[in-house]
């Protein structure tokens, strides 16, 4: 812990956290205060000891919770996305049906990234706007977004291809469709 006492993060935890008990889960509690004296420690535990905090203030009528940006995202691998293509006539859409997203493209390359550009928009607009959004019908896309949204940029065409199947149906005379 910071400061001249010496405490170790296992004597601070002992003294500064308090155990919230949901059900049959426990996850450490630390009071904001404490938590802002000693955020290296607490910032420790959560990145480098994988261990979850819940910040809380006013005691207890507030809090937050701190988690590791790749311990949050291993957490939501279970939210995959499933594209459906539509192939006709010189165009190439790509659906994402369950978060109501297209992309359009006159290859399925490009039309993954103009879906994986509005993915991005989406994601964005929809944290920005997080009070809005989760009071609408469209809160529970929240989990496939922050998914999204923690991946490096570099990697979001890859979460459309997880679960890669590449089984093509017609879907019209002179159309066909494939889930990616």
């Amino acid at each position: 812990m910071a400061g001249s006492d010496g405490n170790s993060l296992t004597n601070y935890a002992k003294q500064a956290t308090l155990r919230v008990v949901s059900g049959t889960e426990t996850i450490v509690a630390v009071d904001f205060s404490k938590a802002k004296n000693a955020l290296s420690e607490v910032m420790t535990s959560v990145v480098h000891e994988h261990q979850l905090r819940l910040v809380s203030r006013h005691r207890g009528k507030e809090a937050m919770l701190l988690v590791r940006r790749e311990d949050l995202a291993e957490m939501l691998e279970s939210f995959r996305f499933d594209p459906l293509l539509t192939v006709g006539d010189g165009e190439v859409t790509a659906e994402l049906a369950e978060l109501g997203v297209l992309g359009f493209g006159a290859s399925v390359d490009e039309a993954l990234e103009d879906l994986v550009c509005e993915l991005r928009r989406y994601a964005q607009r929809f944290f920005e706007r997080f009070s809005f959004y989760r009071a609408t019908d469209r809160a529970g896309h929240g989990p496939w977004l922050l998914r999204f949204a923690l991946t490096p940029s570099d990697r979001q065409l890859e979460l459309l291809f997880e679960d890669s199947r590449r089984e093509a149906e017609p879907a019209s005379p002179g159309a066909a469709t494939a889930a990616v």
